[in-house]
């Protein structure tokens, strides 16, 4: 049986997309609100739709699972943030991630 290498690429892809998300939450996790917030309206302003579809279920995701107050606290201003400059930026809300 032939192996799918697309479907597999596709796949890897994915979890590299996740993981630099990730990473991207983290370097706002470490920078103070002043400086985070613009930040995070800048990547909503500059990145494409799907890019922008995909952290905002990435940042949804991780002010759920947080397990430390603070920094669930923050992502979730973080995901305010960042929702709000969504509406700016499409000029509508989109809703929530499926």
């Amino acid at each position: 049986m032939p192996v799918d290498w697309s479907a597999i690429m596709k796949a890897a892809g994915e979890v590299i997309k996740d993981a630099s998300d990730q990473v991207i939450i983290q370097h706002w996790l470490g920078m103070d609100d002043v400086s985070a917030y613009p930040s995070i309206v800048d990547y909503v302003d500059r990145s494409a739709e799907g890019d922008v579809d995909r952290m905002d279920a990435s940042l949804l995701a991780a002010a759920s699972v947080s397990f430390f107050p603070q920094e669930r606290e923050r992502l979730v201003k973080f995901y305010a943030v960042f929702k709000i400059a969504e509406i700016f930026r499409f000029q509508k809300f989109r809703g929530f991630p499926a």
